[in-house]
């Protein structure tokens, strides 16, 4: 069976385990973007394009089990004026304020070629990107505010089953929402992005998918040598 191929039924299979997964889930660690089956960064954007509508960026089709936690809402309904496949359609244009949040998470994206996530205390999920910026994360749901490039997004952070949900406001029924979904059996992790209006996925903001692979921990230095 090819690699991608066991990603994806080994993910399937830990959205079977919730609760149990949940206990035990720890995504610490130092993580590279597998290139060959994850969206590319380089094109990361969240603004609606009419041209790409219904189309994910990545490398990998659906099966993740990343179901997140419906925005701001918490709702997985669907909603009148979605599309067939449960995303919204296009909605109301953005602001020039959301634009410029979009912007800024974009840029912010695409410096997670690696990522480095400290996740022993699980009441706080810290990612630290390619450049060393760090954010911290509590993961009982509490709205923090995230310091980007020239302003700041409110996120909330909480359990979804085994994953890990991230929501970042973008404006009053807008978020961008990150699901981090492991797969220790293959020492891989998938982060799902995409944009949320009312609580459903927009149907002309693709979503990008990028697959990590867990880098092995650096040998220790040698304590000293024996007297």
């Amino acid at each position: 069976m090819k690699p991608l191929l066991i990603f994806i039924a080994a993910v399937g299979f830990l959205g079977l385990g919730g609760d149990r997964a949940f206990a035990q889930t720890d995504f610490s660690g130092t993580w590279a973007l597998d290139r060959d089956i994850s969206g590319d960064l380089s094109k990361a954007s969240f603004e609606p394009q009419q041209t790409q509508a219904r189309r994910n960026i990545g490398g990998f089709s659906g099966g993740f089990g990343g179901r997140g936690f419906g925005g701001r809402n918490g709702s997985g309904a669907r909603r009148a004026g979605g599309t067939d496949d449960g995303r919204s359609a296009s909605g109301t244009p953005l602001t020039d304020d959301e634009k410029a949040r979009l912007r800024e998470m974009a840029l912010y994206v695409k410096g997670l070629a690696s990522i480095v996530i400290e996740h022993t205390d699980h009441s706080t999920f810290t990612v630290t990107d390619a450049q060393g910026r760090s954010h911290l994360f509590p993961t009982d749901g509490t709205k923090v505010p995230q310091a980007l490039a020239t302003t700041t997004v409110d996120a909330t952070t909480k359990w979804d089953g085994p994953h890990m949900v991230t929501v970042y406001t973008i404006g009053p029924s807008r978020d961008l929402v990150f699901t981090y979904i492991l797969v220790p059996a293959t020492r891989q992790m998938a982060l799902r992005i995409q944009l949320d209006d009312a609580g459903r996925a927009r149907a002309d903001v693709p979503e990008l998918k990028l697959v990590y692979k867990l880098k092995p921990a650096a040998p220790k230095a040698p304590s000293g040598f024996p007297h």
